[in-house]
């Protein structure tokens, strides 16, 4: 009977070794799929936690890679990086973990599942993630027309006076 339990107990423990491992880069490098939404921003796992539970739940559960690759966890998966990429963009701060709400990380997730050693294929469509819908981008400050005119204006006048200095030396 202990031989036994041994022999399921090391089973199961050889399935998580030879898990899906996921090469991020950076400053987490290689990890296995089971660590992918294990970010390291306890703020983010608190905004986030009703919509990361169901992908950490998923990937907790799977023992091969067939379950790591499927459909039904890859959306739970990019169900919380979308969140965590809101969640980051609406504070408006920089993350240190790269597997926060990355399309990169999601990319480097579908490639290990895509690697020859486990060889399925994820539809893009499924990890595509979006910018909110409230976000405008990247602020430009421009110039109104009056200090436009007064800085040209400036401009000449500096300009024209160093080549007046210049000649008449």
């Amino acid at each position: 009977m202990r031989s036994a339990f041994l022999l399921a107990f090391f089973i199961a423990l050889a399935g998580r070794v030879l898990a899906l491992n996921v090469s991020i880069g950076g400053t987490v490098g290689n990890i296995s799929a089971t660590d992918f939404l294990k970010v390291n921003d306890a703020q983010l796992i608190s905004d986030c936690s009703s919509n990361c539970t169901a992908g950490n739940q998923a990937l907790q559960s799977c023992t091969d890679n067939a379950c790591f690759c499927s459909n039904e966890t890859v959306i739970a998966i990019t169900s919380c990086q979308q969140c965590m990429l809101t969640t980051v963009i609406a504070q408006n701060r920089k993350v240190a973990d790269p597997r926060a709400g990355s399309a990169a990380a999601l990319s480097a997730y579908t490639g290990a599942c895509a690697d020859p050693k486990v060889n399925i294929t994820v539809p893009a469509t499924l990890t595509a993630i979006k910018l909110p819908a409230d976000w405008d981008g990247p602020q430009s400050l421009t110039l109104n027309t009056g200090t436009t005119v007064v800085a040209v204006i400036a401009g000449a006048v500096l300009g024209l006076s160093l080549i007046y200095v210049v000649n008449t030396m």
